[in-house]
Order: structure tokens, then C-alpha cells, then sequence
């Protein structure tokens, strides 16, 4: 009688768990179907959706963007995203370069990797575009990367770009990334650790990291296969990486508050620490070190450094504008010293907009305008910037192919 009982009890104990797992299923089901349909309908903009996971662990970069990937992003604004065969947020590109044709990566944080708007926004694209209607055979390869720091972006380059028959490459990152502590912890990026005998080499700890070592085998590709093709795995795994990020890294630059003075003074007293005064000397280190693997790690090859961070240019703030001018004046004298171009990112879009009064409107979107990454408006204005520097900084492979005449820049 008693184990008549408990058999009942099991099986009615089974039926119960089977109906929840069965509700469950059917529930995912619902929920896959229901944001798969948002996707593919004219509201995908408005209603809940969700982001895909365009990135993942990469040997040489620590991380980085997963070739064919496509899918929306939803923060700040809505844009249908692709990842291109050679891993990069950019147009579709072959393997190698057209016959007679240039190439310049371009590498840089989210701002560059611009994952908030439409392909054919993208800065690059349009200073693409702009080169190649003054009779320039140029593809200009967007290597934006977000959160990507120095270092990391030119790993990148090297890594992708180079085998793409990459002729020259620009760098644009933010002046005081070099005082960010991954430029010297290889925990999660690549980074300058110092060894015991003095010297600094490129450190790679994390791939010992469980991510990294599952990366290439076949729990990894199934994880990466679940997510790419479940949206709701995708949602509990980017849920699960909430607080796992690196902090301010990626981080879209914000406007200035007041006059602006305030901000700008904070910037060029901790800028001209590092690069005026060689303070603190383990990133003024890192500085010197990144320039000198620029040559050598993409063997000699033209490049420049566009710098952004040194705080808008404002002429009532005469102090501090005395301050900025030596900053930017020593920085371009390193950077030039190591056989390499110079762009002050921030001087040059004022330029280009005349006044300061529209910087703000560059970035941001809908109520937020002023607030986060470039708009299509802010990506013009790069654009122009951009198209610009490559003209007048990287004449050598222009004139190689026999193309207009320059452009004039400020």
C-alpha cells in the first residue's frame, strides 16, 4: 500500500514539472516569436527589443566584433547594426584592397564604432565618400572599437587591418586614455606591464580568463550560437553582464555645464600633468611606447593621432586656453617626432562649425540632444574633419595614385 502511495506521489510530482517546464517553453516561445516580430515590423524603433551582442573574446584585442553579426541596437537611438566579414562595423569590403585603390583604417572608441546610427551615417563612410568624389580612389575602414584604448586599437589594426592591405591608419582616442589603469593591467585589454627588469612588454593574462579559454571550443561557439539566434538568451546574457562592464570606458564624452571654463580648467591641468610635466610617469611611459610601436607594428606605414579631451576651445577662458595651447603644443611635438601626423579633434570640428555655439548639438538624440554619442549631424561634421586630415596628412598616398588637388584645412 505504501509503495502504491508513493508511486502516485512521484508520478503526480513528475506530471507538475512537466506542465511548469512545459509553461515555461511555451512562454520563451512566446517571447522569442513576440521580439523577433517587433524586429521585422515598422515598429522596431519603438516598441521592446532588444540589442544583439556584436562583440566577443578576441586573443589579440581582448575582445572584439564577431564577423557577420547583425542585429539592432536600442541605447540612445535605434539602429539596424552589421558586422562585416572581416569584423568590423563598417560597409561590406573584400579581403584585399581593389586594384589602384587606397586604404586607411580608421580606429577609435564607440564614437568612431558609432553603433547608434545607420550604416551610411557613419563619419567614415561619409569622408569615404567625400575622397571619392574629388577622384580619390580611397576606402576609408572603420575600426571603430568601443571602449577600445590605445593600445588595444592599434592591436586591432594590426591584427584585421593589416592582412586587408590596410596603406595608413588613424588613431583617435581621447588625450588622457593613457592614465586609464588598463593601459597597464592586462586583466581584461592588452596592456604595457612592467617586468621586473624595467622594461615594458604587451601582457595578454586574460586569456587565461574562462571566456577566453572556452572561446575556440564547442561550448563557446554553442553559447555564441544560442545567442546569436535566441533573443531571449541574448536578453538574459546581456542582463547578466550589467556590472561586469570596464566603467567609464566607452563612455560618450558629455557637454559642458556653464560657461565651460570649469571643465575646460580640469581638463588641461590634469592633460598638462601627463604631457607637459610627465606626470604620472608610468603613462608618460606608456606614451612614449605607444608611438614607438605605431611604426612597428604596422610596418612603418603611415599613421596620424587625432586627439579629442583637451576641452573645447574658448576664448573667455584666457587662462586656460594659455594652458591648453602648450598641452596641444606638446603633445603634437611628440606625436610628430615619431614620424606621425596630428589632429586636435576638438580645435578642428570648431573650425568647421565656426563658432561654439552648435558644438553641442553634434552629439546626442531626440530629448537628449547634447547628451552622448555623435548624431548623423555631429557624423557630417567629423566627416568633413576627417576627410580633411587624410587630404593634407597622408598626401604620400594620395598623390601615389595621380588624384585632385588638395583641400585647403585650418
Amino acid at each position: 500500500m505504501t509503495s502504491t502511495r508513493s508511486s502516485t506521489s512521484a508520478s503526480r510530482l513528475l506530471q507538475r514539472a512537466g506542465a511548469v517546464l512545459l509553461g515555461l517553453i511555451v512562454a520563451v516561445a512566446i517571447m522569442e516569436l513576440a521580439l523577433r516580430a517587433i524586429e521585422a515590423s515598422p515598429w522596431w524603433r519603438v516598441l521592446p527589443a532588444v540589442h544583439a551582442q556584436f562583440d566577443g573574446p578576441d586573443p589579440a584585442t581582448g575582445y572584439a566584433h564577431r564577423p557577420n553579426v547583425e542585429g539592432l541596437w536600442i541605447r540612445e537611438n535605434r539602429a539596424r547594426v552589421r558586422i562585416n566579414a572581416q569584423g568590423l562595423r563598417d560597409r561590406a569590403r573584400s579581403d584585399r584592397p581593389p586594384p589602384g585603390s587606397v586604404r586607411i583604417a580608421v580606429a577609435g572608441d564607440s564614437i568612431t564604432e558609432a553603433l547608434q546610427v545607420d550604416e551610411s551615417d557613419l563619419f567614415t563612410l561619409r569622408a569615404e565618400r567625400k575622397l571619392s568624389s574629388r577622384g580619390y580612389p580611397v576606402e576609408v575602414l572603420n575600426f571603430g572599437l568601443s571602449g577600445a584604448l590605445p593600445l588595444q586599437q592599434l592591436l586591432f589594426v594590426a591584427e584585421r587591418g593589416l592582412p586587408m592591405g590596410v596603406d595608413g591608419a588613424v588613431f583617435m582616442f581621447a588625450a588622457s586614455d593613457f592614465l586609464n589603469r588598463h593601459m597597464r593591467t592586462d586583466t581584461v585589454l592588452p596592456a604595457y606591464v612592467d617586468r621586473p627588469s624595467g622594461d615594458m612588454e604587451i601582457g595578454r593574462s586574460y586569456r587565461e580568463r574562462l571566456s577566453h579559454r572556452m572561446a575556440d571550443r564547442w561550448p563557446g561557439r554553442l553559447f555564441f550560437f544560442v545567442v546569436d539566434h535566441s533573443r531571449v538568451a541574448n536578453a538574459v546574457y546581456i542582463r547578466t553582464k550589467q556590472g561586469l562592464t570596464l566603467g567609464d570606458m566607452g563612455k560618450a564624452p558629455q557637454p559642458a555645464t556653464g560657461d565651460g571654463c570649469e571643465e575646460l580648467h580640469e581638463n588641461v591641468q590634469r592633460l598638462h600633468k601627463l604631457w607637459v610635466d610627465g606626470d604620472p610617469q608610468w603613462a608618460a611611459r606608456r606614451v612614449d611606447r605607444f608611438l614607438a610601436d605605431i611604426g612597428k607594428l604596422l610596418d612603418g606605414k603611415p599613421a596620424m593621432v587625432a586627439l579629442w579631451g583637451f576641452g573645447l576651445p574658448k576664448a573667455a577662458c584666457v587662462a586656460d586656453m594659455t594652458i591648453r595651447e602648450q598641452v596641444v603644443a606638446k603633445a603634437r611635438s611628440e606625436v610628430e617626432a615619431a614620424g606621425i601626423a596630428f589632429v586636435d579633434v576638438e580645435a578642428a570640428v570648431l573650425a568647421k562649425m565656426g563658432d561654439e555655439s552648435g558644438f553641442q548639438r553634434l552629439g546626442g538624440f531626440g530629448s537628449r540632444l547634447g547628451y552622448g554619442h555623435l548624431n548623423p549631424w555631429g557624423h557630417e561634421i567629423y566627416a568633413q574633419v576627417l576627410a580633411e586630415a587624410i587630404e593634407t596628412r597622408f598626401p604620400q598616398l594620395l598623390r601615389r595614385q595621380g588624384a585632385a588637388s588638395p583641400l585647403k584645412i585650418q
